[in-house]
Parts: C-alpha cells; sequence; structure tokens
C-alpha cells in the first residue's frame, strides 16, 4: 500500500495509521485519509468535492480536500480497490461541550453554498425515502411469514416488525402534516449534513470532517441523529448531553417549530431498528450477525422506553409546545 500511494500520489509515507475506519497518514501537519469509494456514483462525488472546495474557502480547515493522483484523477486503485484520498489540516482535540456550537457554525456556512445540489440532495425527499425503505422490508417480513423463521434472529425479526412498521408510519404521517400544517422559515433552509450523525463521529476522526459522508438536507436530520445516538449509548448523563448539545446549537442557530417537528418525525422513524435488520442480512461473517442479533434483542428489548423518550422528548428539552402549535403524539405519552 505504501509503494502504491508513492507511485500514485509520490506522497513519502512511513507507515499507516487508523482514524476511525479508515487507514490514514500523517506528513507534518496534514492528516491524509484513505477513504474507499464503495457504492458512491460519480456524480455524487463530483458534488462532494464542490461542497468541501466551498467550506474550505468559507475557513474550515477541518474539512478534508480532494487530493489528486499525479495523472490528475481523484479515484486511484490501491491493492485493487478504488479509493479517495482526502487531506486535511491536525485539529485540536474536539471538546463534546462545543459540538452544537460547532455543528450550528457548520450547518450556517452549508446553507451559504451558492451552487446547485442534485445528486446527494434529501431535502423534501424523507417521506419518499422512508416509504420506499419500508415497503421493501414489509415484503421481506411477509417473505419471512409465509416461509416461517428459520433462527432466533428471524423469529424477533418476524414478531417486532409490526409495532416498528407502525413507529415509522407515525413517523411519516408527522412529516406529512409538518409540511401541511407548518411554513419553512430562513433556517429551514438545506445545508450540508452528514449521513448519520452521532456523538461519535467527528471525535472518532479527530474532529476532521469528511464530505465522503455528506449529504444535502435539512439541518434538523444531524441533530435527531445525534440525540438518537446519544440515546442509543444509554449513559447516565444522556439527558444533560442532549439539553446541552441542542442549547449550544440554539445559541447559533435556532430552529423554527417547522425544524423541530422534522427532528421529532425524524428521532421517531425506527432508523436504528432498519439498519440492525438490513446489516444481519448483509452480513459476511457469523461474528457479524451474532452481533446484529444482540443489537435487536437490545432495541426490542428497549421498545417500550425508546417510545417513553419519545412521548416526552418536547417536555425534556423545555419547548414551548403550545406557543410553537406543535401537535404532540397523544398515544406517546400514556
Amino acid at each position: 500500500m505504501i509503494q502504491a500511494l508513492f507511485e500514485q500520489y509520490q506522497l513519502q509515507v512511513s507507515e499507516l495509521s487508523t482514524l476511525g475506519h479508515y487507514k490514514s497518514f500523517w506528513i507534518r501537519n496534514k492528516i491524509y485519509v484513505l477513504v474507499p469509494v464503495g457504492s458512491l456514483k460519480e456524480e455524487e462525488l463530483a458534488e462532494m468535492k464542490r461542497l468541501s472546495d466551498y467550506m474550505i474557502e468559507q475557513g474550515d480547515w477541518s474539512v478534508g480536500t480532494f487530493v489528486p493522483t499525479v495523472q490528475g484523477y481523484y479515484v486511484s486503485s490501491l491493492e485493487n480497490e478504488d479509493y479517495l484520498l482526502l487531506r486535511a489540516m491536525r485539529q485540536p482535540e474536539v471538546q463534546e461541550a462545543n459540538e452544537g456550537k460547532e455543528l450550528a457554525m457548520f450547518h450556517k456556512r452549508g446553507t451559504m453554498f451558492p451552487g446547485e445540489i442534485s445528486s446527494i440532495n434529501r431535502i423534501g425527499e424523507w417521506k419518499s425515502l422512508w416509504e420506499q425503505r419500508l415497503d421493501q422490508l414489509e415484503r421481506f417480513w411477509n417473505g419471512k411469514v409465509i416461509h416461517h423463521p428459520s433462527n432466533v434472529f428471524e423469529t424477533l425479526f418476524v414478531d417486532s416488525f409490526p409495532y416498528f412498521l407502525g413507529l415509522a408510519e407515525n413517523a411519516i404521517q408527522y412529516v406529512v402534516d409538518t409540511e401541511i400544517d407548518d411554513e419553512p422559515q430562513v433556517t429551514d433552509a438545506a445545508t450540508i449534513c452528514q449521513h448519520r450523525f452521532t456523538p461519535d463521529t467527528w471525535r472518532n476522526l479527530r474532529k476532521i470532517k469528511l464530505p465522503t459522508d455528506w449529504v444535502y438536507d435539512h439541518p434538523s436530520r444531524d441533530l435527531a441523529e445525534w440525540i438518537r445516538g446519544a440515546y442509543l449509548t444509554k449513559l447516565p448523563n444522556t439527558k444533560e448531553r442532549i439539553m446541552e448539545f441542542l442549547y449550544e446549537y440554539e445559541q447559533g442557530s435556532p430552529l423554527s417549530a417547522f425544524g423541530w417537528r422534522l427532528l421529532y418525525a425524524r428521532l421517531m422513524f425506527p432508523l436504528h431498528y432498519f439498519e440492525t435488520i438490513e446489516g444481519y442480512y448483509l452480513s459476511g461473517s457469523e461474528q457479524q450477525r451474532e452481533a446484529h442479533q444482540e443489537r435487536l434483542e437490545g432495541i426490542v428489548e428497549d421498545a417500550k422506553e425508546f417510545e417513553k423518550f419519545l412521548g416526552n422528548f418536547y417536555t425534556m428539552i423545555k419547548l414551548p409546545v403550545e406557543k410553537l402549535g406543535i401537535r404532540e403524539i397523544d398515544w406517546m405519552k400514556r
């Protein structure tokens, strides 16, 4: 790999290290990250590069910039796999207490992007994407019901799916009602978001922001996924962490009623359940399947607690729902 990097990029690499899930290396005060192209399409990569260039122009040196090969290409073949090489400046250690503030600044810069984004645009598409995902999993579930589950995981899936189907349908309806009842404000403009933002996203990457992880979406996406991630860690101070994160964020970029409702809808959609089921059937090893089974058991066991968390969410964060005209879901508050 080191020799191939020299041939492709003319970079003298002494050793490879790990950054999150990625291979990386340092040259002076710059970190280089090798990102597998995977299923990313050419037009998606082109938009990610445009957003990356823009954010760096705005002064965000934590953003990875695309490094071309000596032939001028951005995709290189290393050990029979296609990679991108991203470079960023060394960042000070991330302080979680400031993560909400940093995310607000990141989003504000992202809303000012002057160009059109289409391939990685997700704004206004949650309903259709969720319906598509739900329909696919429901068809798969029907097949398992007809042919009977063959192991513990499938039995758990067959038994639990109707509940999470109902939760997903409620989330979809909440998006529909939000778009009918409420008007988007200036703060609801599309911005650069992470595909799946969690409390570990920036920390595991030493605060480096990888454009290959980006989509163009409503800012509430990142907030909802961070909260989901914080909830799933089950730390004793989860409530305080969520409150502090939202407070930090709102100091820099307050949410509208429309934004709060989208955040809640996304939090309600049981994405962690869907990803666990899908992950199990895409697993390449027994060890991975066992990990997904263990995760599913935890999700199902926690279902009522998660429902309670959702039912009390607006109260927990002290949001004045009546003043903002935000509808709560009665059955969740039982």
